[in-house]
């Protein structure tokens, strides 16, 4: 089995967010993955556990199913395609022998928020916090709610250290409190009305949490708690137990609602990070990642309407507790940029496929780098071209133009036309006389480049010859 902390490794030094995850976050990460080995040559579909589950490739390569004629290859190295995103099913294929790592978003989305606040904590030391949230995270009764309240629980509970026979609650007694056992061990005893003496029917260790089935239900203890070793615990008081639980300080609103508001002249605040925002974003909204919110609040304006953003809603209700608790006066929106159904800017990924002895590919490549598009070059051997090839290539000829790794467009005056479109960038003077110039030009420059790929491409001694003679 391929080692988790080697996978953890990997992604904390290529791939967001983990990038961005302290090393004790990165542990608690781990909870989020599940590595898969797979040999070369063998095919298999992989479900979503989420509404946005993300893969990544820790080794080798997968040729990912598209559409009926069409595949994605995508290695290791591969950065920039990375983490691959699917909601439903996607069906994987290798050709070696190949280690995947699935993440289940709706996890990695908790611990992006559970390290956004500790990273921008600044009134509680950062590690004395994230230990809090981890632990109040894993408890049953916080492990649903939204992260933000588990941050403000994290805030306003108590720390306390124990000795090793203290009695923590006792059996009937009215319950006060909830409790997180931080460090030790405790036994639960209890004493029927039938029983000659009480009985220890449990033992507590490190994240077991006692306290709460009294606090919801009313009344007191079914239970005494009793400390069997020193230790550590957090406690809550009831009063903040009931207000964080039974009413959390979030107020949401619908994308169709978010829409309706905007148009009346509410913002909207995206907090996730940068690398989510280039891919995707709504027009007009401002990037203020999770961990840099709080020294942005003196900028906002008390009488403006805010609506903030992320993923899939988690980190944005983190952020909009922060927001109402400086009174500032914001609403986040449900479900996030995933099911944002009106425009977004999306960050299109372009691949060129080539050889690298093709003049018009060459060409293709210079356009690419004079607008500044980020692509990728994909280099193909014409003695040992993948089957694939035939099926976007009705000509046989490089370049090709592959879009978002699905839709390919062929020759090269297309593909510059198209990528000048995609820079918005114009590439030809607009003095009409001066265009007509260029174009005679680029007409003359064909012409030449296609008896260089003749005699380069030529078959036999005689052909070379041939179209030498015409250059």
């Amino acid at each position: 089995m391929y080692p988790k902390k080697q996978t953890l490794l990997f992604l904390s030094k290529n791939h967001y967010p983990f990038t961005h995850f302290s090393t004790k976050m990165l542990k608690h990460a781990g909870d989020a993955l599940r590595n898969l080995e797979i040999k070369g040559g063998e095919s298999f579909t992989l479900q979503a556990t989420s509404a946005e589950d993300y893969l990544y490739v820790i080794n080798g390569s997968v040729i990912i199913k598209q559409n009926e004629s069409d595949d994605l290859r995508i290695d290791a190295s591969d950065l920039d395609a990375q983490p691959i995103i699917f909601d439903e099913a996607v069906t994987l294929r290798t050709d070696s022998n190949t280690i995947i790592c699935h993440a289940d978003s709706a996890l990695l989305n908790d611990y992006m928020s559970l390290q956004a606040l500790s990273d921008s904590s600044v009134t509680e030391d950062a590690e004395a916090l994230t230990e809090r949230l981890m632990f109040l995270k894993s408890t049953p009764v916080f492990r649903l709610l939204p992260v933000s309240v588990i941050e403000e629980a994290a805030k306003r509970c108590e720390e306390l250290s124990v000795k090793q026979g203290e009695k923590i609650i006792r059996q009937n007694v009215r319950a006060d409190d909830f409790y997180v056992l931080l460090e030790g061990e405790a036994e639960v005893w209890q004493e029927n009305i039938d029983d000659d003496n009480p009985k220890m029917v449990a033992l507590l260790t490190s994240g077991d949490s006692f306290g709460k089935e009294a606090l919801i239900i009313g009344g007191g203890h079914k239970s005494s708690i009793t400390m069997s070793t020193s230790g550590r615990l957090l406690k809550i008081t009831k009063a903040d137990f009931d207000e964080l639980v039974s009413t959390p300080a979030l107020r949401s609103v619908s994308p169709k609602v978010a829409q309706a508001m905007v148009d009346s002249g509410a913002k909207i605040i995206d907090v996730r990070y940068e690398e989510e925002y280039e891919k995707e974003s709504i027009p007009g909204s401002v990037l203020f990642p999770l961990p840099d919110l709080r020294q942005h609040i003196p900028s906002f304006d008390e009488s403006t309407q805010y609506l903030v953003l992320c993923a899939v809603g988690l980190r944005a209700a983190a952020a909009t507790m922060m927001l109402r608790q400086q009174n500032i006066n914001a609403f986040y929106i449900e479900g996030g940029i995933k099911t944002w159904p009106f425009k977004t800017d999306k960050k299109r990924e372009i691949e060129l496929i080539l050889f690298d002895f093709c003049p018009f590919a060459q060409r293709a490549v210079a356009t690419l780098n004079h607008t500044g598009i980020p692509h990728k070059l994909t280099y193909l051997d014409p003695d040992n071209l993948p089957d694939w090839f035939a099926e976007v290539s009705p000509f046989g000829k490089v370049p090709i133009l592959r879009v978002d790794g699905k839709t390919t467009i062929f020759e090269s005056s297309v593909i510059n036309e198209l990528v000048a479109t995609i820079a918005a960038k114009k590439m030809l003077p607009s003095d009409l006389i001066e265009m007509s110039l260029c174009r005679s030009w680029i007409e003359f420059g064909s012409t030449l480049l296609s008896q260089l790929t003749g005699i380069i491409s030529a078959q036999d001694e005689f052909g070379f010859v041939q179209t030498q003679k015409n250059f």
